[in-house]
Protein backbone atom coordinates (compact mmCIF):
# COMPACT_ATOMS: atom_id res chain seq x y z
CA UNK A 1 0.00 0.00 0.00
CA UNK A 2 1.15 3.49 -0.75
CA UNK A 3 1.56 6.80 1.67
CA UNK A 4 0.25 9.85 -1.06
CA UNK A 5 0.98 13.13 -0.36
CA UNK A 6 1.58 16.40 -2.27
CA UNK A 7 4.66 18.40 -1.88
CA UNK A 8 5.21 21.46 -4.25
CA UNK A 9 8.71 21.94 -2.19
CA UNK A 10 12.16 20.47 -2.94
CA UNK A 11 13.22 17.57 -0.32
CA UNK A 12 14.94 18.43 2.98
CA UNK A 13 15.95 15.69 5.50
CA UNK A 14 13.33 16.89 7.78
CA UNK A 15 10.78 16.58 5.48
CA UNK A 16 11.88 13.27 4.27
CA UNK A 17 12.38 11.93 8.09
CA UNK A 18 8.78 12.98 8.47
CA UNK A 19 7.12 11.90 5.53
CA UNK A 20 8.89 7.84 6.56
CA UNK A 21 7.74 8.84 9.80
CA UNK A 22 4.25 9.33 8.40
CA UNK A 23 4.04 6.34 6.37
CA UNK A 24 5.54 4.09 9.24
CA UNK A 25 2.62 5.11 11.37
CA UNK A 26 -0.04 4.44 8.36
CA UNK A 27 1.26 1.08 7.90
CA UNK A 28 2.44 2.17 4.27
CA UNK A 29 5.21 0.02 2.40
CA UNK A 30 5.57 2.67 -0.17
CA UNK A 31 5.42 7.15 -0.06
CA UNK A 32 4.06 8.21 -3.50
CA UNK A 33 4.80 12.00 -3.52
CA UNK A 34 2.62 14.28 -6.37
CA UNK A 35 4.88 17.64 -6.64
CA UNK A 36 5.80 20.31 -8.84
CA UNK A 37 7.59 19.70 -12.27
CA UNK A 38 10.62 22.24 -10.80
CA UNK A 39 11.18 20.13 -7.35
CA UNK A 40 10.94 17.13 -9.27
CA UNK A 41 14.34 16.31 -10.32
CA UNK A 42 15.15 16.74 -6.25
CA UNK A 43 12.67 14.20 -5.28
CA UNK A 44 14.48 11.69 -7.69
CA UNK A 45 17.66 12.69 -5.94
CA UNK A 46 16.30 11.62 -3.04
CA UNK A 47 15.93 8.54 -3.93
CA UNK A 48 12.22 8.73 -5.77
CA UNK A 49 11.17 7.00 -9.35
CA UNK A 50 9.01 8.97 -11.49
CA UNK A 51 5.90 6.69 -11.89
CA UNK A 52 3.63 8.55 -14.29
CA UNK A 53 3.41 12.46 -15.39
CA UNK A 54 0.51 15.16 -15.22
CA UNK A 55 0.55 17.28 -18.28
CA UNK A 56 -1.20 19.97 -19.56
CA UNK A 57 -1.52 22.08 -22.95
CA UNK A 58 -3.07 24.93 -24.05
CA UNK A 59 -5.85 24.67 -26.84
CA UNK A 60 -4.22 27.03 -29.17
CA UNK A 61 -0.80 25.06 -28.90
CA UNK A 62 -2.81 21.84 -29.22
CA UNK A 63 -4.37 22.72 -32.46
CA UNK A 64 -1.24 23.94 -33.90
CA UNK A 65 0.04 20.63 -33.30
CA UNK A 66 -2.98 18.17 -35.28
CA UNK A 67 -3.01 21.27 -37.52
CA UNK A 68 -2.74 20.61 -40.97
CA UNK A 69 -0.48 22.74 -41.52
CA UNK A 70 1.88 20.64 -39.33
CA UNK A 71 5.04 20.28 -40.82
CA UNK A 72 7.43 16.81 -40.51
CA UNK A 73 10.00 16.55 -37.93
CA UNK A 74 13.72 14.89 -38.79
CA UNK A 75 16.41 14.30 -36.96
CA UNK A 76 19.77 12.58 -36.20
CA UNK A 77 21.97 10.96 -33.48
CA UNK A 78 26.16 11.62 -33.37
CA UNK A 79 28.09 9.66 -31.48
CA UNK A 80 31.25 10.51 -31.04
CA UNK A 81 33.10 7.37 -31.72
CA UNK A 82 34.56 5.09 -34.85
CA UNK A 83 33.57 1.96 -33.10
CA UNK A 84 30.80 1.58 -35.88
CA UNK A 85 29.96 -2.20 -34.76
CA UNK A 86 29.45 -0.91 -31.17
CA UNK A 87 26.94 1.69 -32.64
CA UNK A 88 25.31 -1.05 -34.39
CA UNK A 89 24.63 -3.52 -31.86
CA UNK A 90 23.39 -1.01 -29.25
CA UNK A 91 20.86 0.75 -31.77
CA UNK A 92 19.79 -2.77 -33.01
CA UNK A 93 19.00 -3.57 -28.78
CA UNK A 94 17.62 -0.29 -28.20
CA UNK A 95 15.13 0.74 -31.19
CA UNK A 96 13.11 -2.68 -30.85
CA UNK A 97 12.12 -1.06 -27.29
CA UNK A 98 10.94 2.23 -28.51
CA UNK A 99 7.14 2.34 -28.47
CA UNK A 100 5.31 3.20 -31.92
CA UNK A 101 7.09 0.73 -34.16
CA UNK A 102 10.13 1.77 -36.40
CA UNK A 103 9.86 1.04 -39.49
CA UNK A 104 13.84 1.12 -39.99
CA UNK A 105 17.41 2.39 -38.86
CA UNK A 106 20.75 3.33 -40.50
CA UNK A 107 24.26 3.93 -39.41
CA UNK A 108 26.68 5.94 -41.38
CA UNK A 109 30.47 5.33 -40.14
CA UNK A 110 32.54 8.15 -38.98
CA UNK A 111 33.24 11.46 -40.75
CA UNK A 112 35.44 13.52 -38.44
CA UNK A 113 35.20 11.28 -35.64
CA UNK A 114 31.16 11.17 -35.48
CA UNK A 115 29.37 8.31 -36.25
CA UNK A 116 25.46 9.18 -37.15
CA UNK A 117 22.35 7.34 -36.55
CA UNK A 118 18.87 7.67 -37.88
CA UNK A 119 15.78 5.94 -37.34
CA UNK A 120 12.33 6.66 -38.78
CA UNK A 121 10.03 6.43 -35.89
CA UNK A 122 12.55 9.13 -34.66
CA UNK A 123 11.99 11.32 -37.38
CA UNK A 124 8.62 11.02 -36.71
CA UNK A 125 8.45 11.40 -32.68
CA UNK A 126 11.41 13.74 -31.82
CA UNK A 127 10.92 12.23 -28.04
CA UNK A 128 11.93 9.33 -29.11
CA UNK A 129 15.16 10.50 -30.40
CA UNK A 130 16.30 11.79 -26.67
CA UNK A 131 15.06 8.20 -25.68
CA UNK A 132 17.94 6.74 -28.35
CA UNK A 133 20.33 9.64 -27.87
CA UNK A 134 19.93 8.39 -24.26
CA UNK A 135 20.45 4.99 -24.57
CA UNK A 136 23.25 5.47 -27.19
CA UNK A 137 25.05 7.39 -24.91
CA UNK A 138 24.74 5.21 -21.32
CA UNK A 139 26.20 2.43 -23.16
CA UNK A 140 28.70 3.96 -25.04
CA UNK A 141 29.82 6.58 -22.48
CA UNK A 142 31.19 8.87 -25.47
CA UNK A 143 29.93 12.29 -26.53
CA UNK A 144 26.74 12.06 -28.23
CA UNK A 145 24.93 14.80 -29.98
CA UNK A 146 20.90 14.40 -31.14
CA UNK A 147 20.11 17.06 -33.77
CA UNK A 148 16.87 18.04 -35.52
CA UNK A 149 14.29 19.97 -36.58
CA UNK A 150 11.07 19.91 -34.88
CA UNK A 151 7.66 20.25 -36.83
CA UNK A 152 9.66 21.91 -39.64
CA UNK A 153 9.98 25.24 -37.62
CA UNK A 154 11.92 24.98 -34.56
CA UNK A 155 15.24 23.11 -33.86
CA UNK A 156 16.61 21.49 -31.01
CA UNK A 157 20.41 20.13 -30.12
CA UNK A 158 20.63 17.41 -26.77
CA UNK A 159 24.20 17.40 -25.53
CA UNK A 160 24.55 14.01 -23.78
CA UNK A 161 28.01 12.61 -21.79
CA UNK A 162 27.22 9.20 -20.33
CA UNK A 163 23.52 9.50 -20.29
CA UNK A 164 23.47 12.63 -18.70
CA UNK A 165 22.44 15.84 -20.62
CA UNK A 166 24.79 18.25 -20.32
CA UNK A 167 23.75 20.95 -22.26
CA UNK A 168 19.61 21.57 -24.38
CA UNK A 169 19.30 24.39 -26.85
CA UNK A 170 15.59 24.49 -28.49
CA UNK A 171 15.55 27.65 -30.95
CA UNK A 172 11.86 28.81 -29.46
CA UNK A 173 11.80 27.68 -25.60
CA UNK A 174 7.99 28.29 -25.60
CA UNK A 175 7.64 26.82 -28.93
CA UNK A 176 5.44 24.32 -27.39
CA UNK A 177 4.03 26.70 -25.08
CA UNK A 178 4.89 28.69 -21.75
CA UNK A 179 6.92 27.19 -19.57
CA UNK A 180 9.08 29.02 -16.34
CA UNK A 181 11.45 31.26 -16.53
CA UNK A 182 14.52 29.19 -15.71
CA UNK A 183 13.60 26.58 -18.49
CA UNK A 184 13.53 29.37 -20.88
CA UNK A 185 17.06 30.28 -19.57
CA UNK A 186 18.30 26.16 -19.70
CA UNK A 187 16.95 25.60 -23.27
CA UNK A 188 19.23 28.65 -24.46
CA UNK A 189 22.56 26.57 -25.58
CA UNK A 190 25.68 26.76 -23.12
CA UNK A 191 28.17 28.37 -25.82
CA UNK A 192 31.08 27.48 -24.03
CA UNK A 193 30.23 24.12 -23.19
CA UNK A 194 29.62 23.46 -26.86
CA UNK A 195 32.80 24.64 -27.80
CA UNK A 196 34.70 23.05 -25.75
CA UNK A 197 33.37 19.94 -26.50
CA UNK A 198 33.54 19.92 -30.21
CA UNK A 199 36.18 22.13 -30.78
CA UNK A 200 33.60 24.86 -32.30
CA UNK A 201 34.79 28.24 -32.31
CA UNK A 202 33.06 30.45 -29.08
CA UNK A 203 31.92 33.26 -30.68
CA UNK A 204 30.11 31.77 -33.75
CA UNK A 205 28.12 29.48 -31.31
CA UNK A 206 27.05 32.24 -29.64
CA UNK A 207 26.42 33.87 -33.12
CA UNK A 208 24.18 31.12 -33.92
CA UNK A 209 22.65 29.47 -31.65
CA UNK A 210 20.06 32.18 -30.41
CA UNK A 211 16.99 31.69 -29.42
CA UNK A 212 14.03 33.26 -30.32
CA UNK A 213 10.28 34.05 -29.29
CA UNK A 214 8.71 33.22 -32.85
CA UNK A 215 10.28 30.92 -35.44
CA UNK A 216 9.94 33.65 -37.93
CA UNK A 217 12.57 35.71 -35.65
CA UNK A 218 15.63 33.38 -37.03
CA UNK A 219 16.57 31.42 -40.09
CA UNK A 220 14.27 28.68 -41.55
CA UNK A 221 14.90 25.90 -39.51
CA UNK A 222 16.70 23.70 -41.76
CA UNK A 223 19.36 26.54 -42.40
CA UNK A 224 19.61 27.11 -38.56
CA UNK A 225 20.53 23.76 -37.73
CA UNK A 226 22.85 22.92 -40.90
CA UNK A 227 25.29 25.73 -39.53
CA UNK A 228 25.03 24.53 -36.00
CA UNK A 229 26.04 21.00 -37.26
CA UNK A 230 28.71 23.03 -39.38
CA UNK A 231 30.06 24.55 -36.49
CA UNK A 232 30.22 21.31 -34.33
CA UNK A 233 31.93 19.39 -37.01
CA UNK A 234 28.49 17.44 -37.71
CA UNK A 235 27.55 15.89 -40.91
CA UNK A 236 24.79 14.63 -41.75
CA UNK A 237 22.40 16.76 -39.32
CA UNK A 238 20.63 18.19 -42.10
CA UNK A 239 18.58 15.24 -43.66
CA UNK A 240 16.13 12.16 -41.65
CA UNK A 241 16.04 8.61 -42.42
CA UNK A 242 14.59 8.19 -45.47
CA UNK A 243 17.83 10.28 -47.44
CA UNK A 244 20.11 8.85 -44.96
CA UNK A 245 18.90 5.24 -45.95
CA UNK A 246 19.72 5.82 -49.88
CA UNK A 247 23.31 7.05 -48.54
CA UNK A 248 26.12 4.38 -50.64
CA UNK A 249 27.92 4.12 -46.73
CA UNK A 250 24.70 3.70 -44.82
CA UNK A 251 24.40 0.67 -43.01
CA UNK A 252 20.70 -0.64 -42.76
CA UNK A 253 20.03 -2.10 -39.15
CA UNK A 254 18.09 -5.36 -38.96
CA UNK A 255 14.88 -5.91 -36.82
Amino acid sequence: MSYRVKIDEVPSEDVLRQLLSEARVAGETEVVVETSHESGEGWIRAGFAEVSRLLSAPVEALERHLGADRRPSYGSIHVQTDDVEAVVKAVQQYVRRLPGGSRGSVVVPPRDGWTAVYDELCDREPEMLRRLAVELSNRGGALVLATGVEEGRVVRFIALDRGRVVDEYLSVPEYYGPIPPGEVIALGANARLMARLTGADLNRVREVAVTAATPEALPPAPELLAELAHLFSVHGAEYGYERARELDSAIPISR
